[in-house]
């Protein structure tokens, strides 16, 4: 049977006590069946997720000073110590030629696998999307293996936090630093947020006005500390790199287009009708 991107078999899991991401809960992997854990040589090392068979999307800066023949990609499963763990070795690992690592810009990598999945309800690629408008969207997750408190290791077990996208002028006046390639994402609460070991994996959020699909907007890129209300987690902007991502898979021969999406949602917004109205004046005058 196909399956469709982004959706998923919802899992009602327990709220837990000591359950940081930072801040969050344990997740199962059909809530966010798209995640993946890379591991380096057997040891965790950062998060991706699938967008077919053959692709994994992840961060560039998780890779600077890795061998591809290191990695191996671990799927469908939640619990990294379990004993049923499946994994396959990466044929073909691609960082973007203007990674900046000073400053993390175009902090995006795809990993080719050696041999495809098999796609079931534990292994569902995230849909990508062209709609950049906060307003647009709703219920944003981020998840991962990385740490669950600042005084923990990584967590082995895969956690969730929901968090809510922040206006791109109101971030970069607290983070300077940030580019255009970047989108902000955090919690109005102290201590939920994504920190070390979350890195390349997915920031997902549903659409308001439409279904239960799930796009990935972000990957997990850097932040200034963990869990400060004042900084929030930074995220490679996905919909800058659908071009770049689909380039990048026709050469190395094993092509990905995402599903287009309606880019034009940005129409939704009453500023952007009355400027399309006032150029056609100017045109037609």
């Amino acid at each position: 049977p196909s399956v469709n991107c982004g959706q998923r078999v919802s899992v009602q899991t327990k709220s837990f006590e000591i359950a940081p991401i930072l801040g969050g809960e344990l997740a199962h992997i059909t809530e966010f069946p798209w995640q993946v854990g890379i591991l380096r040589k057997g040891r965790h090392i950062c998060g991706g997720s699938i967008l077919n068979e053959w692709w994994i999307l992840s961060a560039s800066h998780c890779f600077e000073t890795v061998n591809r023949l290191d990695l191996a990609v671990v799927h469908g499963i939640a619990d990294l110590e379990a004993e049923n763990v499946t994994s396959v070795k990466v044929a073909k690992l691609i960082i973007h030629p203007d990674y900046d690592s000073g400053i993390h810009n175009h902090d995006i990598a795809l990993l080719l696998l050696k041999s495809p999945l098999i796609l079931d309800s534990t292994r569902v690629p995230i849909c990508l999307t062209e709609v950049t408008w906060e307003k647009a969207w709703t219920t944003c997750w981020a998840t991962g293996w990385g740490i669950t408190s600042l005084k923990s290791n990584k967590s082995l077990r895969l956690q969730k936090v929901d968090l809510h996208l922040i206006k791109w002028k109101k971030c970069y006046n607290t983070l300077p630093i940030v580019t255009t390639n970047m989108i902000c994402a955090g919690s109005s609460e102290a201590g939920k947020d994504t920190c070390q070991g979350d890195s390349g994996g997915p920031l997902v959020c549903r659409k308001k006005k439409k279904g239960s699909a799930w796009y990935q907007l972000g990957i997990v890129s850097w932040g200034l500390g963990c869990g400060m209300v004042e900084h929030p987690g930074v995220y490679t902007k996905v919909s800058n790199y659908l071009q770049w991502i689909s380039s990048a898979t026709a050469e190395a021969g094993k092509p990905y287009s995402h599903v287009p999406d309606s880019g034009r949602q940005w129409l939704a917004s009453p500023w952007a009708i009355l400027f399309l109205y006032f150029v056609m004046l100017l045109l037609f005058w």
